[in-house]
């Protein structure tokens, strides 16, 4: 089945796809209630409509955002992640300036536009602005029509590479303090083991959830309703370099990975070696306690 990402950005009453509005995102992937709504690929029965604590009418992007548009730019949350689309007539001369709230993305990717040429007379080119706390879409009811689908996809897998960025920030500081555990463990490793088994966990849940969300870089029509809105995401993809981005993010998650391996490899042995010496500690002392008492009745 496939993934409708466009439809609840319609007019109901005039079928259309309205302009100089705002679309929220909410991230969903810190929830795990949520879950089922964006790992699911029947959108039409599980993502969309309304869920318990997120704005009604609103659509489950399989990137793990919740899609609820609006009408009035300043409903949306200072602090949220928005779409802004605009027509030409409307569209400010510089591209949109990030929240000084937002704390979603890193900040260090300068914003890209990049612009889907009109794939039917009359329609205009469409342009897209993005950048870690934002993005603005430039085009008329037509073009933006056609592309919207494509559009939110590629931004909304944007958007996710920049919270996969920030998990492996994180991960990666976590891995460097635990280096020595997974090379040389001691008993403060054993201490330390919960801890450990944390940072661990959190990485398996990453690599549980990454193929998923690189999923449209290598099947695209998996996540799209036509060929051609394929087709568009495709090049989307290119001008905003996801492929060379999902790469790298695949690097940096390996060094991770293969730290954690280390590491509970490396305290499984630990544990079982800490255990055999104590075994073998207590052998020695029951022996050597038998000993004595064999000598004491020797001597009584």
């Amino acid at each position: 089945m496939k993934t409708h990402i466009a439809r609840p950005l319609k007019n109901g009453d005039a079928g259309t796809v309205a302009l100089a509005h705002v679309i929220q995102a909410i991230d969903l992937t810190t929830r795990p209630e949520y879950r089922s709504l964006w790992r699911a690929r029947n959108a039409a029965s599980s993502g969309t409509g309304s869920a318990t604590g997120l704005p009604h009418g609103g659509h489950a992007s399989p990137m793990g955002f919740w899609l609820a548009g609006g009408a009035d730019p300043s409903a949306a949350p200072a602090d949220g992640l928005r779409i802004t689309v605009r027509a030409p007539s409307d569209a400010p001369a510089s591209a949109p300036e990030p929240s000084a709230t937002q704390t979603f993305g890193t900040g260090s990717r300068p914003p890209q536009t990049v612009r889907l040429k009109a794939v039917n007379s009359g329609e205009g080119d469409l342009f897209l602005t993005v950048s870690p706390a934002a993005a603005q879409v430039v085009a008329s009811e037509a073009a933006w029509r056609t592309h919207a689908e494509s559009v939110l996809l590629a931004v909304c897998q944007y958007w996710r590479f920049c919270a996969v960025d920030v998990q492996i920030d994180r991960l990666t500081e976590l891995a460097h303090g635990d280096i020595d555990p997974a090379t040389m463990p001691g008993p403060a490793a054993l201490r330390a083991r919960q801890r450990l088994t944390e940072n661990a966990r959190a990485v398996r849940e990453l690599l549980v959830d990454l193929p998923h969300f690189e999923g449209p870089l290598t099947d695209p029509l998996a996540f799209c309703t036509s060929e051609r809105s394929a087709q568009v995401f495709e090049s989307l993809v290119e001008k905003l370099q996801l492929e060379e981005w999902c790469e790298a993010i695949d690097e940096r998650t390996e060094a991770i990975e293969d730290t954690y391996e280390a590491v509970t490899e490396k305290l499984f042995e630990y544990r079982n070696f800490a255990w055999e010496a104590l075994l073998e500690t207590i052998i020695v002392v029951i022996l050597i306690a038998e000993l004595g008492v064999m000598i004491w009745d020797a001597l009584t």
